[in-house]
């Protein structure tokens, strides 16, 4: 498995930690985390989630306001504090009992007989895990993905419905294009559901390239999909009479690799329209699936989209295509405490629009 690959750090057993079993009083756990000292939990896997649980309840009391902003605030701090809450690792195999098994312990950490990783990192690599061996099944697609570890993938599909229906209606010959930050590559499966085979794939994660890799060899269209890693345009020497975005939809500075794939930062939409403009065929398709999420949450003022196009001559909008955000339980409970304070429901958009 190359190094380049993106994987949970760990810790070498030889490093000095405090060890915790059942009966250890949460509070002194709790303080002790505080403190950014390392606590290795012992005896039970469910010594370690069971405190999990009661720390993350009682962080999440922190933070009754039902809103984005209050809901990434509790989960920074969560974050801060259990990344010290750390878990044997012995020849793959965590070392508590009753734990489930992941064969990236071992695969990711060749060489490494005994670490210790942080459990916030544990749960995600075993929900990661999940997703890669049973696959994900996308609506309008008759394969499944199996996105690898630190892969982006759509957990919501309205703007996927959007862009399946727009494909299926544009009645366009698409003789090239190109996904920019396709992730799990959802969207070049689309693309090749409709005959499009000669597709350009971009992503600035190594995890995504791998992923995407994987998913075509099975599937059979390593021929019709070129891989690049990098940012935007990475790797393209064409131009396209297609390109598809499905860019980050919060303003912020991402942290991680994987956070690019949500946060954007203020050069990032003048930066894309610009190498969009010296990669488009005269007449070519930009699609741009986006979400007004940061304006219903207060986070943004001004949908960048509309900004970036409103002084830009080189494309012209045809058509914007929505669909409302369909809700579970916690969303009409976001959705009621919107609506108290005057705020307007989410709307998930398809631009289409043409470079001229």
């Amino acid at each position: 498995m190359s190094e380049k690959l993106i994987k949970p750090d760990v810790f070498d057993c030889r490093e000095k930690v405090m060890l915790v079993g059942p009966g250890y009083k949460y509070d002194f756990i709790e303080r002790n985390l505080k403190q950014s000292k390392k606590v290795c939990f012992t005896k039970t896997y469910g010594t370690v989630l069971t405190f999990y649980s009661w720390l993350k309840k009682r962080i999440k009391s922190k933070y009754t306001e039902n809103s984005y902003q209050a809901g990434r605030k509790f989960r920074e701090e969560l974050r801060e504090i259990s990344s010290n809450m750390l878990v044997k690792v012995l020849e793959g195999r965590i070392d508590l009992k009753g734990s489930p098994s992941n064969p990236w312990l071992k695969d990711f950490y060749q060489g490494i007989d005994c670490y210790y990783i942080s459990f916030p990192d544990l749960l995600g690599m075993n929900g990661a895990w999940q997703w890669f061996s049973k696959g994900i099944k996308f609506p309008g697609l008759s394969c499944k993905l199996h996105p690898f570890y630190g892969t982006y993938f759509p957990t919501r599909f309205e703007h996927l419905e959007l862009f399946d229906d727009w494909l299926k209606n544009t009645g366009l010959q698409i003789k090239k294009a190109v996904d920019i930050g396709t992730g799990c590559g959802v969207l070049v499966f689309y693309m090749l559901k409709y005959g499009i085979v000669n597709i350009h794939a971009t992503d600035i994660n190594p995890n995504a390239i791998y992923s995407l890799k994987e998913d075509l060899q099975y599937h059979n269209y390593t021929e019709q999909v070129k891989l690049f890693e990098g940012k935007f345009f990475a790797g393209a020497k064409d131009k396209y009479d297609l390109v598809v975005f499905n860019p980050p939809w919060i303003p912020g500075k991402p942290k991680t690799v994987i956070d690019k794939g949500i946060f954007y930062e203020k050069s990032f939409w003048k930066e894309f329209f610009d190498e969009a403009s010296s990669h488009m065929e005269a007449g070519g398709r930009l699609v741009i699936l986006f979400s007004d999420l940061a304006l219903v949450e207060g986070i943004n003022h001004m949908h960048p989209v509309k900004e970036q196009l409103r002084s830009d001559e080189r494309f012209r909008v045809l058509n914007v295509l929505t669909k409302h955000k369909k809700t579970s339980k916690n969303d009409e409970e976001r959705k009621a405490f919107r609506q108290t304070n005057g705020e307007k429901d989410e709307t998930i958009e398809l631009w289409d629009i043409q470079f001229d």
